[in-house]
């Protein structure tokens, strides 16, 4: 067997043995977005403000922020292995707690504001729990593939998240009944058997616990253009999602029904091109750098065209191109995260970009929604920005 043959030999069975993981972060991106689905239902059943329920979505970041570095020093300390399997187990437990509090408020009677906090707290434990799965994936990823491969390994743990944006609300679709509740117990069921998965089919690493390891500061000269460069696509990937509605409303004039649907089918476009994108990713074998500056400029492009956009169908295909783009960066960056610190700092660096993704998920939609009070163009001008900034990163890395 030649060189080339034995390498393209490793590389599907690494795929093979990672496909738990790639399972397991479909299973919690269904999870997540399927929350989100049945958000406005679900505010209506419990007597809930849109705010509140909004609450508690940020609830579940707010907890991913506290905790992606902690479980990126755990793994490097414990192994990969057992962080995701606490991850995953603390998610299908918080997601199963977010089911009895919809359910105490929906048909036992608990008041609103009871139920308000045990949504938040849920979505808190659920957001806790799911940040050990892209930080230890993350670090697993790079101890199976060598430099060159990893950023299409992390394409392809990027489509499996994707995957989940699409599949969360068609699942909520198929299931809906006459109370939102159901399709919430149903998908709580699912990372259990991924759980199940996980344990039997993903081989331990070699790491079997040791002494604290100390954490890598987000200020680290290596880890900083990644952790910049992820704030920054974040940002305005956060401000996409979130001023897409309005823009519908506003600048196109439609009305509510017909914004809401305009607005799902954008946000559907972007999960097919996620998709697509980083299928391609996995296959092209082009380096981070070169990645995150084609992808960032395809990106903000996208974003530019959305801001123009005269029409709801070119609104859609716009943020098909910007969600597309997106899809080439965020591989990418955890790949030069990877390939930036030493074989035993994996988990602490896919941590701290973790961080950076959670944090700028956060900020994003607060500026987004502060912009858009100024102007309706403002925001996907910043968004558009946001992702030039990161493509001049690649770029310059690149030289």
């Amino acid at each position: 067997m030649s060189n080339v043959e034995h390498a393209q030999s490793k590389t599907r069975d690494s795929a093979q043995s990672l496909a738990p993981l790639y399972i397991a972060n479909l299973v919690c991106s269904m999870g997540m977005m399927g929350f989100v689905a049945l958000a406005g239902p679900l505010a209506v059943v419990l007597g809930l403000d849109a705010w509140q329920i909004g609450l508690s979505a940020t609830a579940g970041g707010l907890g991913w922020v506290l905790s992606a570095r902690a479980w990126g020093r755990a793994a490097d300390r414990l192994g990969r292995k057992p962080v995701l399997v606490s991850g995953l187990a603390g998610f299908a437990a918080g997601y199963f707690a977010l089911c009895l509090a919809a359910q105490a408020g929906a048909a036992w009677g608990l008041g609103a504001l009871m139920t308000l906090a045990g949504l938040v707290a849920a979505r808190f434990l659920a957001g806790l729990f799911y940040a050990a799965l892209p930080a230890a994936g993350a670090a697993l990823i790079a101890d199976r593939y060598a430099a060159e491969a990893r950023a299409g390994a992390m394409g392809r743990l990027g489509a499996a998240q994707a995957a989940g944006l699409l599949f969360g609300p068609a699942f909520v679709a198929v299931t809906a009944g006459p109370s939102p509740v159901l399709p919430l117990f149903l998908l709580s069921a699912i990372p259990i058997a991924a759980l199940a998965f996980l344990l039997m089919r993903l081989p331990r690493d070699s790491r079997t616990g040791g002494d604290v390891v100390p954490p890598l500061p987000l200020s680290d000269k290596r880890l900083l253009r990644p952790v910049l460069t992820a704030f920054a696509a974040m940002i305005a990937i956060g401000i996409g999602q979130i001023v897409v509605g309005f823009v519908a409303l506003d600048r196109l004039g439609l009305s509510g029904p017909d914004a809401t649907r305009i607005a799902a089918l954008a946000l559907f476009a972007v999960g097919v091109a996620l998709v697509v994108a980083q299928i391609i990713v996995a296959r092209l074998g082009w380096q981070p750098p070169r990645l995150i500056a084609t992808g960032g400029a395809i990106s903000a492009v996208g974003f530019l065209c959305a801001a123009a956009a005269p029409n709801a169908a070119t609104l859609i295909l716009a943020y098909a191109v910007a969600g597309f783009g997106a899809g080439w960066v965020m591989p990418a960056i955890s790949a030069a995260a990877a390939n930036a610190v030493q074989g035993d700092e994996q988990g602490r660096a896919a941590g701290a970009v973790s961080t950076a993704i959670g944090i700028g998920a956060m900020v994003g939609p607060l500026v987004g929604g502060s912009l858009y009070s100024l102007a309706v163009i403002l925001p996907l001008l910043c968004a558009a920005a946001a992702m030039a900034a990161a493509a001049f990163a690649g770029l310059e890395r690149s030289k």
